[in-house]
């Protein structure tokens, strides 16, 4: 469990509000991510687990059946993040 206060909480309750995200683990497993890339800790060789894709998997579907899920083209997204466009 990670506890936050001040402006890290603040920005991830407007992430979230905003839709951005659904919940803080995304917030926080792509944090892990940029940092990883920033940090070039083998980012390439990344493969999630079975048990991460089963949870994702189950996420998406319980957000789509509550009709909450957004899709974005590629473009959308990436305007969104401009800074994901450094990823490959």
């Amino acid at each position: 469990m990670v506890r936050l206060n001040g402006k890290p909480k603040e920005y991830v309750d407007r992430f979230i509000e905003k839709g951005y995200f659904n919940t803080k683990s995304e917030i926080v497993r792509l944090g892990i991510m940029e940092l990883a890339s920033k940090y070039k800790i083998d980012t390439e060789e990344y493969m999630p687990s079975k048990e991460e894709v089963k949870l994702v998997g189950k996420a998406v579907e319980r957000e789509l059946k509550k009709n909450k899920g957004k899709f974005y083209t590629e473009k959308e997204f990436l305007d969104a993040f401009p800074h994901l466009k450094k990823i490959k």
